[in-house]
């Protein structure tokens, strides 16, 4: 069963008393047999695209990788087997728990997630650059999943534990808006994030820049001053991304090779950022949407052609069908779900035979599939329609 308390505190904080209103959230009729309900407000999420006993099959895939993932937390309290992924690999887990109720401090994984929540604390640097690879070229990812884990929970900790929260996530803000105002040798590459060394042509891509622009909406989101301009360039920048030709998003402007620039990742991405950023059911997100139900989730070991990161699509690509709701929800959730528990080991943990996820660790690859997985959950409001 979800946590009843983490739907009151995340939904009815977040959501209810910003717009000045008390309710109570739960769900109708037990676990996922109805819809999820707040007080004032209509149901959102239609449970019905499946059985109840495929629900409860959902449940139990993901308990058991979160079990599977907490014996593989390091003693630091992080995730990966090197720093050059983290704060991000341990940012996706502690958001995998949220996902599914827990909180820190409470319950079964109270230990587990005020461990990883110190970890990822602990990775700010004195310019507020949320990374333990400090000259990683993953370290932009690092900081725009890091602070997005940490917004997220930003609202779900006591007194104490907030106010070192905002301090870290207010100095976060600043450097993600400090890398925005780096100058660009290409003019349609203003407004997106990019490593922090230039790499190859382009000096944004959308991977890094839908990252950003989720933490900046998240941290808006908890009540953190965020200018308005931040969000409102890295729209456009979505936007100039997307390949018409194509009929879908593109991970950079300034290269064209199919395989490694039009992947379901970035169609997901695509579709996501514009949502987090009021554009939902555009144009272009639908035409991208239509697209990905050309490419269904039919195995999870094995990416289609051309594509390396499945289980990162995977992520982006049931988040962002998840927002573009009705039929695409149907068409898309059903199969997705069923690919991604018949890919389940014995154990809890997912291990694809190939693509480039393993590289990043099997905790990355458990994260990622449970956020995909959890997104009908809507506990984690950053991804809440």
């Amino acid at each position: 069963m979800l946590n009843p308390n983490f739907i009151e505190r995340s939904i009815t904080r977040r959501r209810l008393l910003q717009r000045g209103t008390i309710g109570v959230c739960g769900l109708a009729g037990g676990a996922f047999s109805g819809k999820l309900v707040c007080a004032d407000e209509k149901p959102e999420v239609d449970f019905s695209i499946l059985s109840s006993a495929r629900w409860k099959e959902i449940e139990e895939t993901v308990d058991r990788g979160l079990e599977w993932m907490a014996g593989q937390q390091k003693p630091t309290g992080g995730y990966s087997y090197s720093d050059l992924g983290e704060p991000g690999i341990s940012g996706l887990c502690l958001l995998a728990y949220l996902s599914r109720g827990h909180l820190p401090g409470e319950g079964k994984y109270r230990s587990v997630l005020s461990k990883c929540l110190e970890y990822i604390l602990g990775c700010q640097s004195r310019n507020g650059m949320l990374s333990k690879g400090m000259n990683s070229q993953a370290a932009n990812y690092n900081h725009g999943i890091g602070s997005l884990a940490l917004s997220e929970t930003y609202s779900l900790v006591d007194p104490p534990d907030a106010e070192r929260l905002k301090k870290t996530i207010e100095r976060c803000v600043e450097f993600a808006a400090q890398r925005l105002s780096v100058p660009k040798n290409h003019r349609d590459d203003e407004g997106g994030w990019r490593y922090l060394r230039r790499h190859a042509e382009s000096d944004s891509d959308l991977s890094i820049t839908s990252w950003h622009l989720m933490f900046l909406r998240s941290a808006r989101n908890a009540g953190f001053e965020i200018d308005g301009k931040l969000i409102e360039e890295g729209l456009e920048y979505v936007k100039r991304v997307f390949d018409e030709r194509r009929g879908t998003f593109r991970y950079e402007i300034h290269t064209d090779d199919p395989g490694y620039n039009h992947t379901r990742a970035m169609a997901g991405a695509g579709i996501l950022s514009l949502a987090m950023t009021g554009e939902h059911h555009s144009k272009l997100a639908r035409i991208a949407a239509d697209n990905l139900l050309k490419t269904p989730f039919m195995q999870y070991d094995h990416p289609v052609s051309g594509e390396k990161h499945q289980c990162y699509s995977a992520f982006y690509c049931s988040q962002a069908m998840f927002h573009m709701g009705g039929d695409y929800w149907k068409k898309f959730y059903p199969q997705l779900s069923s690919t991604l528990i018949k890919s389940q080991k014995s154990d809890g943990s997912w291990r694809p035979v190939s693509g480039d996820d393993a590289r990043y660790g099997l905790p990355y690859i458990a994260a990622l599939t449970i956020l995909a997985l959890t997104a009908p959950f809507q506990l984690l409001p950053i991804f809440q329609r």
